[in-house]
């Protein structure tokens, strides 16, 4: 079995597929095992579980993990890495190249269990692929990704702080975020501008079951989208298209929220409190 996160390994590898890797994909690979092993041992994996990795590259965490999971599907965009992967003819793991942003997920809906996700997560891409994850999280067990550190500082933000905006709010609503390990930029092969972590999202079952029940989840964010659409100014010039401004006046007041506040000093709570009463 190949072991990649060695460096040298890793390089001749690359070398003998005669690629390097690609800035437009963000490919920065990781070469250090103590990291790997954290990372591993943050998702847990049983030889009884199903393993989603996204964006596997040229295999350094695959190998690893298959090791351990009943079966492995890795999502890998690009062509080369795919093709080897699958050349690899390895049991337990099945190949799909492509974006995973396009991905059909119905395919996990038949498997009546749910699946880990494991991936090193490019930083132009990060939201998009972490919202996809949400929107589908009755399909997850666990998920631990490797995303910057900013982006990460980004979706844990609180409430009151310039970070703080929807997608810290829409990560909050579906799951419990948090940072096991920071990872330093030397620990990836070619080396990223930037340090990176391990995140952690626990899914928020029960808090989700429920409130699907109360609300309209599609309508709920759009409402918080509309009223982080512009930061500087007041919350209610930018909810008043949905009710009048008297109707929005008395419903801040009810909820002793002051009429000048701005939807950064709202939190998740105080949001939803807003929403039942609005609509």
């Amino acid at each position: 079995m190949r072991t990649l996160y060695k460096p040298k390994d890793l390089i001749d590898y690359l070398s003998s597929l005669n690629v390097r890797p690609k800035k437009t994909l963000s490919q920065n690979f990781l070469i250090d095992k103590n990291i790997l092993d954290k990372i591993i041992k943050a998702t847990d994996i049983s030889n009884d579980d199903l393993v989603l990795e996204i964006g596997s590259g040229p295999g350094v965490v695959t190998f690893e993990i298959i090791k351990k999971a009943k079966k492995v599907i890795a999502v890998e965009l690009d062509d080369v890495f795919a093709k080897n992967l699958k050349d690899e003819k390895i049991d337990n793991l099945e190949v799909y190249n492509e974006n995973f942003l396009k991905f059909d997920l119905d395919i996990f809906k038949k498997l009546n269990k749910k699946i880990k996700v494991i991936s090193s997560l490019p930083y132009h891409v990060t939201s998009f692929i972490i919202t996809k994850l949400l929107k589908h999280h009755f399909l997850f067990s666990k998920v631990i990704l490797i995303i910057q550190k900013e982006m990460a500082e980004k979706l844990l933000a609180k409430k009151n702080t310039k970070q703080y905006g929807y997608f810290s709010l829409f990560v909050n609503f579906h799951a419990k975020a948090k940072i096991l390990a920071d990872i330093s930029r030397a620990c990836f092969f070619p080396k990223p501008k930037v340090d990176s972590v391990i995140l952690e999202l626990k899914i928020k079952d029960e808090f989700l079951d429920a409130t699907k029940k109360e609300i309209d989840i599609e309508k709920f964010f759009h409402f918080v989208k509309t009223a982080f659409s512009q930061r500087r100014k007041k919350l209610l010039s930018l909810i008043k298209i949905f009710s009048s401004k008297e109707k929005i006046l008395k419903m801040l007041d009810e909820l002793d929220i002051d009429e000048n506040i701005r939807a950064e000093n709202l939190s998740l709570d105080d949001f939803l409190a807003l929403y039942k009463k609005l609509f």
